[in-house]
């Protein structure tokens, strides 16, 4: 004879079975001050996270799928920069990246991480706040004008520890001189184009009349 499961069994596997999907599937915005675990709230910049839980309010009664989802490649795929994980996850690069005139650096070394862009322009800056992915590229994230995050021109590659230039990774389709996309482009904001791979419950919140996000 087969029993059926009560019906307050399978309420608590059904339960399990949604907790482990949303975990998966990276509950929250996984981003926050250096240090703090994966999977806790992040704000871009200019945003306001209230109201929002995030996973760190699961895990008072979840702990087991917090530490299983919080390790994972799901629960890393978008993640605040940290010296931590420049030691442990990079390399130093090994000199600059030539791209046209253009000239990148990765300056990994200090508290506050930054790529530097040298041309017939000068030199400008910019702070690495987030990567994203990990499992093979590890691609590196600094805040523009307006609320953009932009996906940087350097990129790590995983499994052969070493960095290389993303600029010729895309070409204006449609052309006959198919020039690469620079990187500055729209193609590589995260607020349009990156977060519905890398990051759950995401609220873009782009305001038309002034070209801007608040993305939380």
């Amino acid at each position: 004879m087969i029993r059926r499961p009560s019906r307050i069994r399978k309420t608590t596997v059904l339960a399990a079975l949604l907790l482990s999907t949303l975990f998966a599937a990276g509950i929250a915005f996984p981003q926050s001050p250096p240090g703090s675990p994966a999977g806790d709230n992040a704000v871009l910049p200019g945003a306001s996270a209230a109201g929002v839980t995030g996973s760190a309010g699961c895990r008072e009664c979840h702990e087991r799928f917090y530490q299983l989802w919080s390790t994972s490649f799901h629960g890393m795929a978008m993640q605040a920069f940290t010296p931590k994980l420049a030691k442990e996850k990079l390399t130093e690069p090994a000199g600059d990246l030539a791209a046209g005139a253009l000239r990148y650096r990765a300056d990994i070394g200090g508290e506050t991480a930054r790529v530097v862009e040298q041309g017939p322009k000068g030199e400008r800056t910019y702070r690495i706040d987030y990567v994203m992915g990990g499992k093979y590229v590890f691609y590196f994230l600094t805040p523009l004008e307006k609320g953009r995050l932009q996906v940087l021109p350097v990129a790590y590659d995983v499994r052969k520890k070493e960095w290389f230039l993303t600029t010729a990774s895309h070409l204006r389709p449609f052309s006959d001189n198919a020039a690469a996309i620079p990187w500055t482009d729209p193609l590589y904001t995260f607020n349009t184009s990156c977060h519905g791979c890398h990051v759950s419950q995401v609220s873009v919140n782009y305001d038309l009349s002034t070209d801007s996000y608040r993305t939380t």
